[in-house]
Parts: C-alpha cells; structure tokens; sequence
C-alpha cells in the first residue's frame, strides 16, 4: 500500500513539472513573438516613409508602440511621421503659421530615423518659404486694396490673376481678398477706359503745343527726378525725346491726383512705352526675387559656413530693388542679405556688416 502511494506521488510531481515546462515554454514563444512583431512594423514603417506613405507609416509605428510600448525609437519614429502629417494638413487648409509651428518642433525630435530627419528639414524649408510667400502677397493686396487713383501695381494683379488655387493652398485664407482686388480694380479699368478717347485727344494736342521757358525747366526737372526716382527702370534718352508739353501734361495730371514721379511716368508710359527699359524681361517681383534668390543660396552657405534659409519676405525698396536675407539655420543671428536690381545687378553683405560685395548680374 506504503509503494502505491509513493508511486502516485511520483506521478503528481512529474505531472506538476510537466505543466511547468510547458507553461515556461509558451511564455518564451510569445516573447519571442512581440519582438518578432516589433521589429516587422518599425521595417515596414521605415519602408512606408521611403514610398512617401506617411499615414501607412504612421499606422505601422503605432503598432510597433502596442508591441512595446516604453520604446523610445518607436516612440520618436512617431512623432516624426506624425509631426510630417500634420504639417501638410495644415499647410492644405491654409494654417501656414501653424504649420510652420508643428515642423519646427518636429525637426527637434531627438532619436529618430534619419530617413525623417532629411524629410522633415526639407519640408521645414518650404513650409517656410510658404509663409513667406503667404505675408508678402497678404500685405501687396493690402496696400493694393487702398488705392483710389487707379494706379494698380501690374506685378501684384498678374501675381493674383495667376494664382493657382489647387497647387497652392496654403494661400486659401487670401482668396477672398485677392477676388475682392481684381473686382476692384476691373471696374475702375472699365471707368477709365471710357475716358481714353478724350484723354488720347488732349495727348495728341499736348505734343504740338507751345510751351514756355518755365515748363521746358519743369519738364526737364521731371525727366531727371523720373530716372532718379526708380534706378534702373526709365530710360534717360528715351524721356529725352519726349515732347516737353506732354511731360508737364502728366506731371500736372499727377499732382492733381496725388500721385509721386512713378505715378507720372507711367502716364507718359502710356503714350511712350519706349522710356521704360526692358520692361519685358526686367521687372522683378517678388515671386521672381524668391525664385533668383535660391540660385544663390548654395554659394552663400559656402560662405557663410552652414545651412541657410531666407527669412522672411524679399522686400522692396523704393528703386524697385529686393532685398532677401539669408539666415544660418543654427544661428538667425548670422547670414548674409542679397540685394537684386531691376538691372540685373546683384550684390551680398554679410547681415552682420555693411560692407557689400558685387556678385554676377542674375539675368
């Protein structure tokens, strides 16, 4: 009786440590699995971010946190793609500001892939230039929406007239204030142009007619005030040979409409178009100052030592030049500003120096 007992305990043992080693095997399998399944989704991540599927991407590191969830890569890999999601929404629905926000807290995520490094830097630098360009033509239409003579900036209405709204979204919020514009100033163009007949008539008489020694001095004084006004833009020559009567007709038809010299040329412009210089190919915007600008931006992070982004809008000056400041990405307080001119002179200076440099003409 004494050995059947000892026997049957022997059974239960050896019963017990059975289970035991079958229980300690099922819990190293599925270890083993959640590793397993971790390491697939932060490949497939990765893989999702090279095809630019950054929503798929965003969907396999989640997995990857459900795996493990304290995992700092996992976690960092993450908030990358997600910070590159969100910045593009709201780039979409015109939120550049907020964009600009997102992707500049997402390019310092430490320990993240260096696949979303590169996308989020380069993503950082349009987000940029898109806010740029969002202020700039927010405060043109602006001033353009003020004025009362007629007298529109052709490079602001062509800029509106040719926006592309689908390429462009992040302009969205303005698209209200750039129809209100081209309204604006189609009814005042339609206005005037019931008064081009009786003004081509007092053009024509004005060329022909007698002017005294005083208004020969005054038209003389407007040609040089003209080309000094604007370097670059009005051809000296050409106002040379325009008749002096027609000079003091439109400075007069000037002054009485509170115009500048600008305002008188381009009466004059009308009747002489010669007097302007390459007006075809010279004129510069602010689109196209952007655009010469990055032709540049190579050799002046050549000289200045690392990675630069324009700051801010290209800004104007009062002969039609632009200015377009350049920044170190690791220090705003360095760079260098490029300045263009309508004649196709370009010239740098450091930001922290007055001293100007020439470089070639950007034509």
């Amino acid at each position: 009786m004494k050995k059947l007992m000892r026997a049957v305990s022997l059974v239960g043992i050896f019963g017990l440590l059975v289970v035991g080693l079958v229980a300690c095997g099922n819990k190293k399998t599925t270890s083993s699995d959640s590793s397993s399944g971790y390491r697939n989704s932060i490949s497939k991540g990765l893989d999702a971010v090279a095809e630019n599927k950054m929503d798929k991407a965003l969907t396999y590191f989640d997995n990857a946190l459900t795996q493990k969830p304290k995992d700092t890569k996992a976690k960092a890999y993450r908030d990358q793609t997600q910070s590159y999601v969100d910045t593009n929404s709201q780039l979409k629905a015109g939120e550049v500001q907020k964009a600009v926000t997102t992707i500049t807290d997402g390019v310092k995520i430490k320990n993240g892939a260096k696949s979303l490094d590169t996308k989020l830097a380069k993503l950082k630098t349009s987000a940029k230039a898109d806010l740029a360009e969002y202020r700039q033509l927010d405060k043109d239409v602006t001033a353009q929406l003020k004025v009362t003579d007629g007298n529109y900036s052709s490079d602001v209405l062509n800029q509106c007239k040719n926006i592309d709204w689908n390429k462009k979204p992040y302009l969205s919020k303005l698209k209200s204030k750039v129809n209100k514009l081209l309204k604006q100033s189609n009814q005042e163009s339609s206005s005037s142009s019931s008064n081009s007949s009786e003004s081509s008539s007092v053009n024509s008489s004005s060329d022909t007619k007698t002017v005294s020694t005083a208004d020969k001095k005054e038209a003389e004084e407007m040609r040089q005030t003209i080309v000094q006004s604007e370097p670059g833009k009005w051809d000296s020559a050409a106002l040379a040979q325009v008749p002096d009567s027609v000079i003091v007709a439109a400075t007069k038809k000037s002054n009485d409409a509170g115009g500048d010299p600008g305002t008188t040329a381009n009466m004059i412009a009308e009747q002489y178009p010669n007097i302007k210089k390459n007006s075809s190919s010279s004129d510069l915007n602010a689109d196209k100052a952007t655009s010469i600008a990055s032709k540049y931006q190579s050799n002046i992070e050549g000289e200045v030592g690392g990675s630069v982004t324009i700051q801010g809008a290209p800004l104007r000056g009062s002969d039609g030049s632009y200015s377009i400041k350049f920044v170190k990405d690791d220090d705003d307080t360095q760079g260098e500003t490029l300045i263009l001119y309508p004649d196709g002179t370009a010239i740098t200076h450091f930001n922290t120096s007055s001293v100007a440099k020439d470089v070639d003409n950007w034509k």
